[in-house]
């Protein structure tokens, strides 16, 4: 893993750019939701898990299983992010929370509002909220973070309560672990100084944009 990393830096400008910023979030946000989920899942239904993901039923829990998962993971991605940057960024404030929810935004509309949803607002002042919260303290841990998209991850899963009952700290666990992943690819990926400098002057009005509709599926993981 290591190894890959290094060829991906060597080989690509590192992330500067609040726009570029916005899709390695939704990437390993996409990540870290699809592999927990998705990988559960499978491990539960075990032999039956392919027929069990031919059923229609199932197929429309586990789509909107995803994209809710994906949503509050994104929440913890970027608060990853405030903590990277708080540490190798250089760079502290509401500004820098502001522009990370900015961030953190466009990482999530870009895509169509899916069926069971009426928007996502709710997500994006929550995320905002807690990432101006986060200041009022030094950089927590980041294997401390998940707790709170673990259990919504858990809450959303399409599998009967009576199978995962004791299953919930495995699963919280898991996206512990991945977002220390996600910190690493930060460190190896993105240029700190250069993407807090980028962040702290952006404006409401330069912040990344939502692109156009796309496929209605969360993004698929790197």
């Amino acid at each position: 893993m290591i190894g890959v990393l290094r060829r991906l830096t060597g080989r690509h400008p590192r992330v500067a750019t609040p726009e570029g910023l916005a899709d390695f979030l939704a990437a390993r946000a996409a990540f870290v939701s699809q592999k927990s989920s998705l990988d559960y899942c499978r491990a539960r239904a075990g032999l039956s898990w392919a027929q069990l993901f031919r059923e229609d039923e199932f197929g429309r829990a586990m789509e909107r299983c995803r994209w809710e998962a994906y949503a509050a993971v994104l929440a913890d991605v970027g608060e990853v992010a405030l903590i990277y940057l708080r540490h190798r960024g250089g760079c502290e404030g509401p500004r820098l929370a502001s522009a990370l929810g900015e961030v953190v935004r466009a990482a999530l509309v870009r895509h169509p509002v899916p069926s069971h949803r009426t928007g996502w607002d709710d997500t994006v002042e929550a995320a905002r909220v807690r990432l101006h919260r986060s200041l009022l303290a030094p950089p927590r841990p980041v294997h401390r973070l998940g707790r709170t998209s673990g259990r919504r991850v858990f809450e959303v899963l399409p599998i009967h309560t009576n199978l995962k009952a004791h299953d919930r700290e495995m699963v919280v666990n898991n996206i512990r672990f991945l977002l220390c992943r996600v910190y690493a690819d930060m460190e190896a990926l993105l240029d700190g100084p250069a993407l807090g400098r980028a962040l702290l002057t952006a404006s409401s009005d330069d912040a990344p944009a939502a692109a156009p509709d796309r496929a209605g599926a969360p993004p698929a993981p790197p």
